[in-house]
Protein backbone atom coordinates (compact mmCIF):
# COMPACT_ATOMS: atom_id res chain seq x y z
CA UNK A 1 0.00 0.00 0.00
CA UNK A 2 1.06 3.53 -0.88
CA UNK A 3 2.14 5.66 2.13
CA UNK A 4 0.88 8.99 2.26
CA UNK A 5 3.87 10.61 2.58
CA UNK A 6 5.24 8.51 -0.11
CA UNK A 7 2.52 10.43 -2.48
CA UNK A 8 2.96 13.80 -1.08
CA UNK A 9 6.18 14.00 -1.63
CA UNK A 10 5.93 12.33 -5.32
CA UNK A 11 3.35 14.66 -6.20
CA UNK A 12 5.32 17.98 -4.50
CA UNK A 13 8.62 17.85 -6.02
CA UNK A 14 6.86 17.49 -9.88
CA UNK A 15 4.98 20.38 -8.92
CA UNK A 16 7.48 22.04 -8.23
CA UNK A 17 9.56 21.00 -11.30
CA UNK A 18 6.55 21.52 -13.14
CA UNK A 19 6.01 25.03 -12.23
CA UNK A 20 10.15 25.61 -13.05
CA UNK A 21 9.36 24.34 -16.55
CA UNK A 22 6.30 26.47 -16.93
CA UNK A 23 7.63 30.20 -15.73
CA UNK A 24 11.28 28.89 -17.37
CA UNK A 25 9.38 28.33 -20.80
CA UNK A 26 8.95 31.76 -21.88
CA UNK A 27 12.34 33.01 -21.35
CA UNK A 28 15.18 32.08 -24.27
CA UNK A 29 18.33 32.63 -21.77
CA UNK A 30 16.32 29.92 -19.67
CA UNK A 31 16.66 27.37 -21.96
CA UNK A 32 19.24 25.38 -20.84
CA UNK A 33 17.31 24.92 -17.35
CA UNK A 34 14.35 24.18 -18.70
CA UNK A 35 16.06 21.02 -20.24
CA UNK A 36 17.53 19.99 -17.44
CA UNK A 37 14.44 20.84 -15.41
CA UNK A 38 12.63 18.28 -17.33
CA UNK A 39 15.30 15.67 -17.97
CA UNK A 40 15.44 15.14 -13.56
CA UNK A 41 11.35 15.59 -13.76
CA UNK A 42 12.02 12.82 -16.06
CA UNK A 43 14.32 11.10 -13.85
CA UNK A 44 11.80 11.38 -10.93
CA UNK A 45 9.04 9.61 -12.56
CA UNK A 46 10.90 6.93 -14.18
CA UNK A 47 12.12 6.38 -10.14
CA UNK A 48 8.57 6.71 -8.89
CA UNK A 49 7.09 4.70 -11.63
CA UNK A 50 9.40 1.74 -11.10
CA UNK A 51 9.08 1.95 -7.33
CA UNK A 52 5.38 1.59 -7.48
CA UNK A 53 5.62 -1.30 -9.68
CA UNK A 54 8.49 -3.41 -8.02
CA UNK A 55 7.06 -2.66 -4.20
CA UNK A 56 3.66 -2.21 -5.13
CA UNK A 57 3.06 -4.16 -8.43
CA UNK A 58 0.62 -1.37 -9.26
CA UNK A 59 0.36 -2.24 -13.33
CA UNK A 60 -0.45 1.13 -14.61
CA UNK A 61 3.24 2.36 -13.60
CA UNK A 62 4.60 -0.71 -15.46
CA UNK A 63 2.79 0.98 -18.59
CA UNK A 64 5.03 4.74 -18.08
CA UNK A 65 7.75 2.48 -17.34
CA UNK A 66 7.93 1.11 -21.08
CA UNK A 67 6.94 4.68 -22.50
CA UNK A 68 9.84 6.56 -20.87
CA UNK A 69 11.80 3.16 -22.04
CA UNK A 70 10.42 4.24 -25.72
CA UNK A 71 11.16 7.49 -25.06
CA UNK A 72 14.84 7.23 -23.54
CA UNK A 73 15.56 5.49 -27.20
CA UNK A 74 14.13 7.36 -29.49
CA UNK A 75 15.13 10.58 -27.78
CA UNK A 76 18.34 11.00 -29.41
CA UNK A 77 16.98 10.31 -32.73
CA UNK A 78 14.26 13.08 -32.24
CA UNK A 79 16.58 15.30 -31.41
CA UNK A 80 18.64 14.94 -34.30
CA UNK A 81 15.69 14.77 -36.77
CA UNK A 82 12.73 16.65 -35.22
CA UNK A 83 14.07 18.68 -32.53
CA UNK A 84 11.00 20.32 -31.34
CA UNK A 85 8.85 17.85 -31.50
CA UNK A 86 10.56 15.23 -29.45
CA UNK A 87 10.97 17.67 -25.92
CA UNK A 88 7.41 18.31 -27.31
CA UNK A 89 6.49 14.38 -26.91
CA UNK A 90 9.00 14.50 -23.59
CA UNK A 91 6.72 17.20 -21.66
CA UNK A 92 3.64 15.57 -22.80
CA UNK A 93 4.55 12.31 -21.04
CA UNK A 94 5.64 14.19 -18.20
CA UNK A 95 2.18 15.66 -17.95
CA UNK A 96 0.30 12.57 -18.49
CA UNK A 97 2.49 10.95 -15.62
CA UNK A 98 1.55 14.03 -13.46
CA UNK A 99 -2.11 13.65 -13.97
CA UNK A 100 -1.95 10.02 -12.94
CA UNK A 101 -0.07 10.86 -9.88
CA UNK A 102 -2.67 13.53 -9.43
CA UNK A 103 -5.43 10.82 -9.27
CA UNK A 104 -3.28 8.41 -7.20
CA UNK A 105 -2.84 10.87 -4.68
CA UNK A 106 -6.65 11.18 -4.47
CA UNK A 107 -7.27 7.93 -3.89
CA UNK A 108 -4.50 7.80 -1.15
CA UNK A 109 -5.62 10.50 0.68
CA UNK A 110 -9.15 9.65 0.50
CA UNK A 111 -8.58 5.97 1.99
CA UNK A 112 -9.02 5.75 6.06
CA UNK A 113 -6.75 5.79 7.86
CA UNK A 114 -5.94 3.54 11.12
CA UNK A 115 -4.93 4.45 14.69
CA UNK A 116 -1.12 3.15 13.25
CA UNK A 117 -1.00 5.05 10.43
CA UNK A 118 1.36 7.97 11.59
CA UNK A 119 2.54 8.85 8.49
Amino acid sequence: MVSRLRIKLDLLLQVILLAILALATSLEPWRTAVIVALLILACIQITSAAQLWWWHRYRPAKTYLWFFLGMGVLLPVGLYFFNPLAWLSLIVLAIAYFSHTIYMAMVVLRRPRSFWDIT
